[in-house]
C-alpha cells in the first residue's frame, strides 16, 4: 500500500489553492477530485464575482478571508495572466425601506477593511449604467469578476508544476482513521468519465477535506462523530444580450439588490439576491474582454440531491421579477436559460468551518465553504497552511 504525506480531497478553487500553498520539495501531495474536470461543481457554477467583503460582519472567518482573498486574487490574476476585471459593484435599493440596508453595508465594509465603499446618488448610477433605476445605492470599487475557468486551469497547472499529483475521476469511498494516519479507499474511473472502475488504497499522514458539497460526508468518513450537514442550495441563472435592445444596454458594472432572506428547516439564511453580472467574451484578437452577455441570478433554492442542477428549473418570470424593480427595461422574453450550480450551505448557517478534526488531529475539515469561497480561496489556502504547520 502506497504511503504519502498529504491528501487534499476536492479539486475546486479552494482545494487547488491549498495544494499549491502546501506543496514542498520532497513531500508527496496528492489531490483527489471525483469529477473528470477540476472545478466542475461550486467553483465553475457561480457568478465569478470577486467580492469585497460587505456581507460578513457577523462571520469573522468569511470577513477576514474575503478581504484578504480579494487582494490576493487580483495579484494572482495579474501575475499569471488570468482574465479578470475590476468592474466595481452597485448595491441598489428601490424604496426607503431597503435604503436602510445601505448604511449597514457601509458599516460592514468599514469594519472589514473593504476600501472605497460609499453612498452614491441615483444620478451617479445612471452616469455609469443609464438603464439602472434606483432609489439609492452604494458603490464597491474593489468588487470585480474573474474568469473562473481560467483561474481553475491556472491553479491546476501550478499545482502539477510544483509536483502535486492531481487525480481527476478519483472518488474517495472510505477512510479508516487511526493513530498512525489514515487509510484512504478510492475508486478511479467510472462515473461521468466512463470506463472501468479501479479500486486502490493509500495511507496518508494528513488529510485536508475541501470537498465542497460532499465535505460533510468526507468529515463523517474521517470521524463518524462529526455532525456537519450540508444542504445543497441551487443557484440558477438566466442571461440576456445587452446589445439586443437599447433598454438592455449595460456598461460592465455588477448591479446587486439588497440581500433577501430565505429559510431552510426554520433556519434563517440571507441570499445576495438576483443580480446582473457581466461575462467575459473573446475579442477578435483573442483577448478576453467583457462582452454583451449579462448573467441574471442566482436563485437560492434548497434541493435534495447535491448533483441536481436541472430538475424543475424555474422559468424566466422568476428572474424578471427579481430585477425589474431596478432594471425596468427588461422583459421575460429577453431572458434565456443558462447554467445552474449548487452551493454548500451549512444546515445551521453561519461562518466557514476550517478546523482540525476533534478526534484525529491529522485531518483538517473545511465545511460550508460557499460564497465568498472563490474570492477567498488563496487566503483560505494560507490559513490552512498555517493551521497544519502548528
Amino acid at each position: 500500500m502506497e504511503k504519502i504525506d498529504t491528501v487534499v480531497i476536492g479539486g475546486g478553487a479552494v482545494g487547488l489553492a491549498i495544494a499549491n500553498a502546501i506543496a514542498e520539495k520532497g513531500k508527496d501531495i496528492f489531490l483527489f477530485e471525483k469529477n473528470p474536470y477540476l472545478g466542475d461543481e461550486q467553483s465553475g457554477r457561480n457568478s465569478g464575482v470577486i467580492h469585497a467583503g460587505l456581507y460578513y460582519k457577523e462571520y469573522p472567518l468569511k470577513k477576514r478571508l474575503c478581504v484578504d482573498g480579494n487582494r490576493m486574487l487580483y495579484a494572482f490574476c495579474e501575475k499569471n495572466g488570468v482574465s479578470f476585471s475590476k468592474t466595481g459593484k452597485f448595491i441598489v435599493t428601490v424604496n426607503a425601506e431597503e435604503d436602510r440596508m445601505i448604511d449597514c453595508y457601509i458599516d460592514n465594509a468599514r469594519d472589514a477593511g473593504a476600501p472605497g465603499v460609499r453612498r452614491v446618488s441615483p444620478a451617479d448610477v445612471r452616469a455609469k449604467e443609464p438603464n439602472v433605476n434606483v432609489y439609492s445605492a452604494l458603490i464597491s470599487p474593489s468588487t470585480g469578476i474573474v474568469d473562473a475557468a481560467d483561474y481553475i486551469s491556472c491553479l491546476g497547472r501550478e499545482a502539477r508544476a510544483k509536483g502535486v499529483e492531481v487525480m481527476t475521476s478519483t472518488k474517495v469511498t472510505g477512510i479508516t482513521s487511526g493513530g498512525a494516519g489514515f487509510i484512504i479507499e478510492l475508486e478511479e474511473g467510472g462515473g461521468k468519465s466512463g470506463g472501468a472502475v479501479r479500486r486502490e488504497e493509500f495511507t496518508a499522514e494528513t488529510i485536508i477535506n475541501s470537498a465542497g458539497l460532499c465535505s460533510d460526508e468526507i468529515a463523517n468518513m474521517i470521524n463518524p462523530e462529526n455532525a456537519y450537514k450540508i444542504i445543497p442550495v441551487r443557484g440558477e441563472y438566466y442571461c440576456f444580450d445587452s446589445s439586443s435592445r437599447s433598454e438592455l444596454a449595460m456598461n460592465g458594472t455588477n448591479v446587486y439588490p439588497v440581500q433577501k432572506e430565505y429559510f431552510i428547516d426554520g433556519v434563517r439564511h440571507l441570499a445576495i439576491g438576483i443580480h446582473l453580472t457581466p461575462v467575459f467574451d473573446i475579442a477578435p484578437d483573442g483577448r478576453k474582454v467583457i462582452g454583451k452577455k449579462i448573467l441574471v441570478g442566482p436563485t437560492s433554492l434548497p434541493v435534495r440531491e447535491k448533483n441536481d442542477f436541472e430538475k424543475g428549473r424555474l422559468g424566466p418570470e422568476h428572474f424578471y421579477e427579481g430585477v425589474k424593480g431596478f432594471f425596468p427595461g427588461i422583459k421575460p422574453e429577453d431572458l434565456k436559460i443558462d447554467y445552474a450550480g449548487n452551493r454548500a450551505k451549512l444546515e445551521t448557517g453561519g461562518d466557514f468551518i476550517i478546523e482540525r478534526d476533534k478526534k484525529y488531529s491529522g485531518a483538517v475539515n473545511l465545511v460550508g465553504i460557499e460564497s465568498p469561497g472563490l474570492t477567498a480561496s488563496l487566503a483560505i489556502a494560507e490559513f490552512v497552511k498555517n493551521l497544519i504547520a502548528v
